[in-house]
């Protein structure tokens, strides 16, 4: 509706058609009984059988549009909206987990994965594979509300069995690269066969590790290795070719094995003559059940560095986890710097 009334300082005409206009009316509604949710335009028409009556009417409407009738532009919106939204999308449970390594002494590669249940992502029936797609958007703020990072990526997933992935999680890792601080971090998720969408948000805190006695990285647990692909840039979770994929829930099968990453930063070198000498490093893992040791790994010494660029020893372990019976343990790993008098025990659950 609405009339514009222009080039002209005089008002008069414009209030006497609204006084006239609204001196005596009758409102018509209407309730459409085609239930589509289709986003197409729907067109009006109303009639009447006297000529003392003026029709004022929308010509049309465009229907409500759900997930799969609409556009690009709407389902970008869709996903920088719940970005930026202070309310959690719970639709689909999604869980996050962040490690960090340093690259240099003012910068930290931070790698971020998230999980979802696979039977929370419909697949369709494509040749010879089942086939579905999820969008992920993410950022990384500093404390003062800055953008540090962001990601956007649209995963195409394909499975031989969809029964298979059901009792599964699918997981998708990201990096940053950051310096030290306080950060809050949030992703979104949405599966893109209704649209429905779940989101993960925490603070993250790199640590500036030059203050550290013991300067370690995040112990990272993993279930699988896999060939590593062909990348320039700096990856801490390829070692040896082969890209550690964080195990986020920390849950682990008992014919399978725990892998064990972390490294160690700047070990010292000096002699009590400030003679340079190489590195001395021991270090174990034990898993505790309660308060009780139930197994503990033979004692690894390190003399070289793994990487002169980074000053850093890189520590990898291969648990088999047959003789483990089943239950919750507490894993602790201990690290002594032998030159330097210096120790650190993480713990992780």
């Amino acid at each position: 509706g609405g009339k514009f009334y222009g080039d002209s300082n005089d008002f008069a005409p414009a209030f006497q058609a609204m006084e006239n206009d609204t001196a005596q009316y009758y409102v018509i509604g209407f309730r459409s009984t085609n239930p589509a949710r289709d986003g197409r335009y729907r067109r009006l028409s109303i009639k009447v059988n006297r000529q003392d009556v003026k029709l004022e009417y929308r010509p049309g409407y465009y229907a409500p549009a759900d997930y799969q009738h609409s556009n690009h532009e709407d389902r970008e919106r869709q996903l920088t909206e719940q970005l930026e939204s202070d309310l959690p999308a719970t639709d689909v449970p999604v869980y996050m987990a962040a490690y960090y390594f340093q690259l240099a002494p003012d910068r930290y590669y931070i790698p971020v994965s998230l999980i979802v249940p696979g039977s929370q992502i419909p697949f369709v029936k494509g040749g010879d594979h089942d086939k579905a797609t999820i969008d992920i958007i993410g950022e990384v703020k500093d404390m003062a509300g800055r953008a540090e990072g962001e990601v956007r990526q649209t995963v195409k997933l394909a499975f031989d069995q969809q029964q298979e992935v059901s009792r599964k999680n699918v997981q998708y890792t990201t990096s940053f690269a950051l310096p030290p601080g306080k950060y809050h971090v949030k992703f979104v998720l949405r599966e893109n066969m209704t649209g429905r969408m779940g989101s993960f948000e925490t603070d993250l805190n790199v640590p500036d590790l030059s203050k550290a006695p013991m300067k370690m990285s995040s112990v990272l647990l993993a279930s699988q290795r896999q060939p590593a692909p062909k990348s320039k840039e700096a990856n801490p979770l390829i070692q040896d070719g082969q890209l550690w994929v964080p195990n986020v829930a920390h849950v682990f099968r008992q014919d399978g094995h725990l892998y064990l990453l972390y490294e160690v930063y700047s070990p010292d070198t000096k002699s009590t003559d400030a003679k340079a000498v190489p590195p001395r490093l021991l270090t174990s893992i034990e898993f505790l059940s309660g308060a009780t040791k139930v197994f503990e790994t033979p004692l690894v010494e390190a003399t070289k560095l793994t990487d002169p660029a980074r000053n850093m020893v890189a520590f990898q372990f291969d648990v088999p986890l047959k003789d483990m019976k089943p239950g919750q343990y507490t894993c602790q790993v201990n690290v002594i710097d032998d030159r330097a008098g210096a120790f650190s025990f993480p713990r992780t659950g």
